[in-house]
């Protein structure tokens, strides 16, 4: 659960080199207080020192020899968008089905708060290819089209997202590009929600590695797309799905993303795998060996990847007593656990500090203090631990002699 406590949040984020600039919020997680025999924290005021927290770069060295591929384009990024691979990156293709990955984003941001409300569909659902099955006068609510975009890879699932929410297929067009755009998708042109060959549709390798990222932060589709089956039963209809994708079942820490095949666009497959907590994305376009390419891809973005341990100073961090005392004294604070992250070369995590306003007399050594999170280049936790209270100081003076530590 998350709430507004009455807490600081101190957001460390990098700022024109290694120092990272210290803000203050509100918003902290609520377990962490629970997890820390805490109780509720306090709202009064209190104070805080700025610290310079220094954020972690990895050494940016060189990257491993890539595996050779028979796609015709191919990328590999990070999940935070650090780019380690390209091949023909920038060449404009056919994209076939994988054309749903921006459909399915879409319906689920435009369509936030009314996902499960049900409407009905008309002709539109009539289209060639993959189908969930949805037929003229059926009831559907987007939640359901989102699944069957993503599992079943239904032409009519996105046929009928396009008119619910763009009005016609030429206006879903019309956001599908505007969303691309507003990504940094510079070689990409939507036509069609499903990724039927159309004139003038298709996109980059590049371009939808720079969109698997993107999808990847929404949560509901990342929990979707790495469904291998789905159940819905939604107007009396009951739908049965299948993910197209067989890396989710037969390669380690695959989180999902889009099949697509039409006999322009060849095979093509955008696919993603996480482990210990790194995010590798891999997109291959009309490429015979899909399956195995992408395998390959994923293999090799993780070997690109080095352990860095996650340190930054908290000396400074100093959270007050509440004493009905005149003497000032202050708690420090230390992670509870040592961290580290796989890293692709140059890519850089930010430190991002929570912690409690102020503290009782009754606090001791050891006690949750709050929450070191480490964050990428797009805001997303990586990795954390708990802070807990270390030592009682003085911010003017040395602890008088018995309470340099809390006992």
């Amino acid at each position: 659960m998350v709430g507004n406590m009455g807490k600081r949040q101190v957001l460390a984020a990098a700022a024109g080199g290694a120092a990272a600039l210290f803000a203050v919020g509100s918003m902290f997680l609520w377990g962490l207080w629970e997890a820390g025999g805490q109780g509720e924290p306090a709202a009064s005021p209190g104070e805080a020192i700025s610290p310079s927290l220094t954020a972690v770069t990895a050494p940016d060295t060189a990257l491993p020899d890539p595996p050779g591929i028979s796609a015709a384009s191919a990328c590999v990024m990070t999940g935070s968008g650090t780019l380690l691979y390209e091949k023909d990156g920038d060449s404009f293709r056919s994209i076939a089905s994988t054309t749903k990955i921006i459909t399915a984003l879409l319906t689920l941001e435009l369509g936030e708060g009314q996902l499960d409300e049900p409407f009905t569909v008309g002709d539109e659902v009539k289209v060639e290819g993959s189908a969930l099955g949805i037929k003229p006068g059926a009831e559907v609510t987007l939640r359901l089209l989102v699944w069957g975009m993503l599992l079943s890879s239904g032409n009519d699932a996105a046929a009928a997202a396009a008119i619910r929410l763009g009005g016609s297929f030429e206006g879903f067009a019309e956001l599908m590009n505007r969303k691309a755009a507003e990504l940094g998708m510079e070689n990409t042109r939507y036509v069609t929600p499903s990724g039927l060959d159309a004139e003038g549709q298709g996109s980059t390798a590049h371009d939808l590695a720079v969109l698997a990222c993107a999808a990847l932060q929404n949560p509901e589709f990342r929990a979707v797309c790495g469904q291998t089956n789905g159940h819905m039963t939604v107007g009396g209809v009951e739908y049965w799905m299948s993910n197209h994708n067989r890396l989710l079942k037969e390669y380690e820490g695959c989180i999902g993303l889009k099949t697509g095949y039409t006999d322009e666009a060849g095979r093509c497959l955008v696919s993603a795998a996480e482990r210990d907590g790194a995010v590798i994305v891999s997109v291959v376009l009309h490429d015979p060996e899909d399956w195995d390419d992408s395998a390959a891809l994923l293999d090799w973005g993780f070997s690109a990847l080095a352990p860095v341990a996650l340190e930054t100073d908290l000396s400074e961090i100093q959270v007050p007593v509440r004493s009905e005392t005149e003497t000032a004294l202050f708690y420090t604070v230390r992670p509870r656990e040592s961290l580290s992250a796989a890293l692709a070369p140059g890519e850089r995590l930010s430190p991002v500090l929570s912690v409690r306003e102020s503290l009782p007399e009754t606090a001791r050594t050891g006690d949750t203090a709050g929450m070191l999170r480490w964050v990428d280049a797009e805001g997303e936790t990586r990795c954390w631990t708990a802070l807990e209270l270390d030592a009682l100081t003085s911010p003017d003076a040395a602890a008088p002699p018995g309470q340099s530590t809390i006992p």
